[in-house]
């Protein structure tokens, strides 16, 4: 029988010690991409559902002060409302200040068959994977620019 001597008691603790460090190092480095991504999934499950909303007909036909019926299509403004509430940032103006919506054409202000299309771009930090691929010279900065666009039109 063999005895352990004292000089490898800590052999264990100091390799979880250095395993632990990489994992960490890696983590911080994979979670900006991680979020970056979900970021863009959010952002094109919006989309759909601001085309949706400019184009869908509504079930009440509004009418004109002559009293025909005319078919009541979304403004700029309630087009905008609805991303932001797609989004889940109603009512954060901070949030909201990270997107950059194209100018568009208003829904109301299409004909009936017009095709009603929208870009959005989202900034995003990627934290210090972005630190580490700016100083490689691989990227400009540490952000990086998600954009989804969509388009519909009314039949």
């Amino acid at each position: 029988m063999r005895r352990r001597t004292g000089s490898e008691s800590g052999v264990a603790t100091v390799e979880f010690a250095l395993l632990l460090g990489v994992l960490l190092g890696l983590v911080a480095l994979a979670w900006p991409l991680g979020s970056t991504f979900a970021s863009k999934l959010s952002l094109d499950r919006a989309m759909n559902d601001v085309v949706r909303y400019a184009t869908a007909s509504p079930n009440a036909p509004a009418y004109d002060p002559d009293g025909t019926a005319t078919t009541r299509r979304p403004t700029c403004t309630e087009v905008t409302h609805e991303l932001y509430r797609s989004l889940g940032i109603a009512n954060d103006t901070t949030a909201q200040s990270q997107y950059t919506i194209a100018p568009f054409t208003c829904p109301n202000n299409l004909a009936p068959g017009q095709t009603f299309s929208i870009t959005v771009t989202k900034t995003s930090n990627l934290g210090p994977l972005g630190d580490l691929l700016s100083m490689a010279g691989i990227t400009h900065s540490s952000t990086v620019a998600v954009t989804a666009a969509a388009s519909g039109r009314e039949e």
